[in-house]
């Protein structure tokens, strides 16, 4: 097994504000030292001299929509439910080649900015093969969890939407057995491949599953023992329609059997307080997912509550179509700072260690994989960090330097599993150059190609701004 050996470096450890100069040693795929304060070994296959750079555990963006990397740019001016009838327009007219092209984008953007491994909330269930080939070609590691939902948001919430429009938007139907044996194929395919990739199940949100979809996510996961993610209670409305039929989403969910540790579940801004606890009790990752909740006005999850209950916590990045660049040190920082004006004891804000901690082992923890700390014998997911440039000089290395200012422009080479993906301005796993020739060449024809489904939302969207009287 080939070893990589980084010396003279900081070392950025769990819980620890300091970054104290030390080595670390790689073997095969996994950490086999960690060595603050000393040199450790003195010999590897490749020896690494660390001066003016920190090492720290990759980060995991716990919830992410790789088609949308196609669509960056494309309109997220609204909030969440008329924004949703734009971003099903162009996703019925992505082709394989598109999502093979999304993910590869996305992994770029990814391993840049330090990223190394990522949960794909997959809607476009008919190119599941190409969305996991480009993903196994990424280099990353990946949690795939392919969407399921048989009920539209205009049922929903009783949006009367002419005829027209709501047979463009309403949701697939697929009979449950037809969705069980499209899951068990891809477990049976891919689940494992590479040592890197995983499949999950993916339910849009509860309340856009039927009683019989509920009933088949809980057995699925059951039977295939597969972790779930799904988004939860991520605007008002939801909220509203959770407690009216439900007592609350989340009630609604234990109900039927779906709260475990093997469940992640996305945004969670609008829970009532007993329905954390219940998130608590069952061991739930909630994924924290700041910059898209800012930009659809959903609203600020009250992250230090959930802390305070001893939820775990992960980050995300959400679209690209909804919270730009997927740039996990910018959502740190937000972690980082929207809680303070509304905290009243500084004691309570959220610190450098815990943000950290939500971008690295809160995700490794959503996905169920050995990464996200500095320890030996875990998986070498690791990020390479330059501290020495103009952008990152601080009066003492720290870990609230590094979250404070580091980014994409800091990271140096990105790791998984004891083999470098990017480094030195390079990605190493794939054409990255290929793929962005063939994404210039396609990128008209694909916004192009949804103008007519484009027409349709822009007639349906004015009878979802009723869900927001008021506003």
């Amino acid at each position: 097994m080939p070893s990589i050996l980084i010396r003279n470096a900081h070392l950025v450890l769990p819980d620890r504000a300091d970054l104290p100069t030390g080595s670390l040693l790689a073997k095969g795929e996994r950490i086999a030292g960690v060595f603050p304060g000393g040199d450790g070994p003195q010999t590897a296959d490749e020896i690494i001299d660390g001066a003016g750079l920190a090492v720290m555990p990759g980060l995991v963006n716990a919830h992410h929509h790789a088609y949308s990397n196609v669509l960056r740019g494309t309109r997220n001016d609204r909030r969440l439910e008329s924004w949703a009838l734009y971003t099903v327009a162009y996703g019925y007219v992505l082709d394989a080649e598109a999502i093979r092209l999304g993910v590869l984008l996305g992994a770029a953007e990814a391993m840049r900015g330090g990223v190394t491994a990522l949960v794909d909330h997959a809607p476009h269930v008919t190119h599941a093969e190409a969305a996991l080939e480009a993903h196994a070609q990424s280099g990353l590691r990946v949690g795939y969890a392919p969407f399921l939902h048989d009920r539209s948001d205009h049922d929903l919430f009783g949006v009367a939407l002419p005829a027209e429009l709501r047979a463009a938007f309403d949701a697939p139907s697929r009979p449950p057995e037809s969705i069980a044996e499209f899951f068990r194929q891809l477990v049976r395919e891919w689940q494992g491949r590479d040592g890197r990739l995983q499949i999950m199940l993916g339910p849009n949100a509860p309340q856009r599953c039927s009683a019989a979809l509920l009933e088949l996510w809980r057995r699925l996961a059951d039977e295939l023992s597969l972790r779930v993610h799904t988004h939860l209670c991520e605007t008002l409305p939801q909220a509203r329609y959770g407690e009216t039929h439900w007592g609350g989403t989340v009630t609604g969910m234990a109900k039927h059997g779906l709260l475990n540790q093997r469940l992640s579940v996305a945004h969670a801004v609008w829970l009532a307080e007993s329905e954390r606890d219940l998130l608590a009790k069952h061991g739930v990752t909630v994924s924290h997912n700041p910059v898209s909740n800012l930009m659809l006005g959903s609203g600020t999850m009250p992250l230090v509550d959930y802390l305070r209950r001893g939820i775990a916590v992960a980050l995300g990045s959400d679209s690209a179509n909804t919270g730009g660049a997927a740039n996990l040190f910018e959502v740190m920082r937000l972690a980082l700072m929207l809680p303070r004006p509304t905290t009243a004891n500084e004691a309570d804000w959220p610190t450098p260690q815990a943000v950290l901690a939500m971008a690295s082992a809160g995700g490794a923890r959503a996905l169920g994989v050995e990464v996200g700390r500095l320890e030996t014998g875990r998986l070498a997911d690791l990020v390479l960090v330059r501290l020495d440039t103009a952008l990152m000089q601080a009066a003492a290395p720290s870990l609230a330097a590094l979250i404070q200012h580091a980014g994409p422009h800091a990271v140096q080479a990105t790791m998984v599993g004891g083999r470098f993906v990017y480094r030195d301005g390079k990605v190493l796993a794939f054409d990255e150059a290929a793929v962005l020739r063939r994404y210039r060449e396609r990128a008209t024809a694909i916004v192009g190609a949804a103008a007519d489904r484009l027409r349709l939302a822009e007639r349906a969207e004015p009878h979802f701004t009723k869900l927001y009287p008021g506003f």
